[in-house]
């Protein structure tokens, strides 16, 4: 590789994703990396940008439960975080909740390392390597828990597959939601079309997918919803909203067939976008998770409160929440 060219690993820890221990390096990456496709995968490997326990990998390389797999990819300039530090929510000697901004990633891409949680903490934390426990997509907010070791991870991880681990999310969505509670349930999958990261309901080959709704407020043209996920696909809550034809407030994504996102993406999003996204990012909060404890064994409550965009945007909707 050009000595010329500065160089950035990022970790891809295989306990941070349920069920990918015994997959093969490419397998791996492929459900790791949504925005590539398995041929890109291939490539980062040929090109030798890919390592596994100290190693250059091969595709056919299995990862283990407690292996990182790292990508070595070109520096980019980018700007200093707006986020010197995040707000602590918990922190003991296994577990670290934080109160994510919106618009902050939640660890690095080829694209982004500063912006993210993971860098960060890891400036807010120096010497304590933390672990990711479930993520939240970028423009989302709320709570993001992390464990400090291993065998925490691990358990943490258990507890998502076993469905121990209950979220609360609350939305803001177009239109005036009629009903008072309804449930979804249908499966998830790649769309398949041009934006390769975007889900669709009733997808061939989807998995199942389940979320129940409430309505908490509503007017003519909003309503705020608590949305409570039963599994854990991309973008669930999202679908499932849109499916209902109510989307997020500033889903560039989900609302329509994907056009502001692709404007989004070449840096052509104008006034009258946004006039119609009413938002400038997904108004999507994680407001609540609960899980058990990895090292008292006791059940743990943690909130995080609406940030301020999300309270300028609901405007008079549900005061007093």
């Amino acid at each position: 590789m050009s000595p010329q060219v500065q160089w950035v690993e990022i970790p891809f820890s295989v306990t941070d994703l349920r069920g990918c221990a015994g997959l093969r390096v490419d397998q791996f990456l492929s459900r790791r990396l949504h925005q590539y496709s398995r041929s890109q995968v291939q490539g980062l490997i040929d090109q030798g940008r890919v390592f596994l326990r100290g190693r250059t990998a091969k595709a056919s390389s299995r990862v283990q439960e407690a292996d990182v797999v790292m990508i070595r990819y070109p520096r980019r300039p980018e700007p200093e975080p707006e986020h010197a530090s995040l707000r602590v929510i918990h922190d003991d000697a296994e577990l670290l909740a934080v109160d994510k901004p919106p618009c902050v990633l939640s660890h690095p891409t080829d694209k982004v390392l500063l912006n993210t949680v993971t860098t960060i903490l890891s400036r807010q934390f120096p010497g304590t390597r933390l672990h990711l426990a479930h993520r939240l997509d970028r423009e989302t907010s709320g709570v993001l828990v992390l464990a400090k070791d291993p065998a925490t991870a691990r358990d943490l991880t258990e507890q998502f597959t076993r469905r121990d681990v209950s979220k609360e999310y609350l939305a803001l969505v177009f239109g005036r939601v009629e009903w008072e509670r309804t449930t979804v349930d249908r499966p998830l999958g790649r769309e398949g079309g041009r934006i390769k990261v975007r889900q669709a309901v009733d997808a061939e080959g989807g998995q199942p997918a389940v979320t129940e709704f409430e309505r908490l407020a509503a007017s003519e043209g909003m309503s705020l919803v608590r949305a409570v996920p039963r599994t854990g696909r991309l973008h669930q809550i999202r679908v499932h909203l849109a499916s209902l034809g109510h989307p997020l407030l500033g889903d560039k994504l989900y609302l329509g067939d994907g056009e502001f996102y692709m404007k989004a993406v070449a840096g052509k999003l104008g006034l009258e976008e946004f006039e119609a996204l009413r938002a400038p990012r997904q108004m999507l909060h994680a407001n609540k998770v609960s899980l058990v404890h990895p090292g008292t064994g006791r059940r743990l409550e943690l909130a995080a409160p609406l940030p301020a965009d999300f309270r300028e945007a609901m405007g008079g909707l549900a005061d007093g929440l």
